[in-house]
């Protein structure tokens, strides 16, 4: 279990007529337990520039599948530039949290709400041939030989941009899920007929397909509000 403790201190010799200053502090903690967060993203900073100011769009930093639902998800921002006129919109959702000028940070809970992932299951079978392709998602597979479990491995060993996939060692079966959820519109769509061999009489038969539902929903985007190189620092706390 890792200890991760959240600190705010307040200070100020002039905003009242007393001082100000008080702390609070806060140890990260799964949803309703004792048990401490141990799953982060890392600190990891995303710099943002357009060619001009008509170009600039919101960056999405962490969409609704990159945490668990209703947990006690947080998130850390900072901007890091130094013109004090910058500053970064910070959205959930298209809803506009706030702005961050040149030196501010924000530390904040996360409902991370998404819907369900597509997923089917390929199966490789019959008589396939090496040199024989395989298209899908924008990829090609060309067989190094006629063994289906080799050709699955090949399968998959490589990079979906909209798939993630899942394989056992020997086996002629690979698990095909989608990198977001809801609908396919991120996606190339899956049919019977969606991952052809293009040669020779091997198959790829489809088996198991599930459409996504409902579109991820608490999306976290920041919008630099110039097009010139800025900088924001991020982080994401999760169960």
């Amino acid at each position: 279990m890792a200890t991760t403790t959240a600190t705010i201190t307040l200070a100020s010799a002039d905003m009242l007529t007393d001082n100000l200053s008080f702390s609070t502090t806060s140890i990260l903690t799964t949803a309703g337990t004792t048990t401490g967060l141990s799953n982060t993203t890392g600190l990891a900073r995303k710099t943002t520039t357009a060619a001009a100011a008509g170009n600039i769009q919101a960056e999405i930093l962490y969409r609704g599948d990159d945490a668990a639902t209703n947990g006690a998800n947080k998130i850390y921002l900072k901007n890091t530039s130094t013109n004090a006129t910058y500053y970064y919109t910070v959205h959930i959702d298209g809803e506009e949290l706030g702005r961050l000028y040149a030196g501010d940070w924000a530390f904040f809970p996360w409902s991370a709400t998404a819907g369900t992932k597509a997923s089917f299951t390929l199966t490789i079978a019959s008589t396939w041939a090496a040199g024989d392709t395989w298209k899908f998602d924008g990829i090609t597979m060309t067989a190094a030989n006629s063994t289906t479990g080799d050709i699955a491995a090949q399968i998959d060993g490589l990079n979906y941009p909209n798939w993630t996939t899942d394989h056992g060692t020997g086996e002629s079966t690979v698990a095909f899920t989608a990198r977001q959820s809801g609908g396919l519109t991120q996606s190339t769509a899956v049919t019977a007929d969606g991952t052809l061999n293009t040669a020779g009489s091997g198959t790829a038969n489809i088996s198991g397909a599930a459409a996504g539902t409902g579109k991820s929903e608490s999306d976290i985007s920041v919008r630099p509000s110039v097009h010139g190189e800025m900088t924001i620092e991020h982080m994401l706390f999760y169960e």
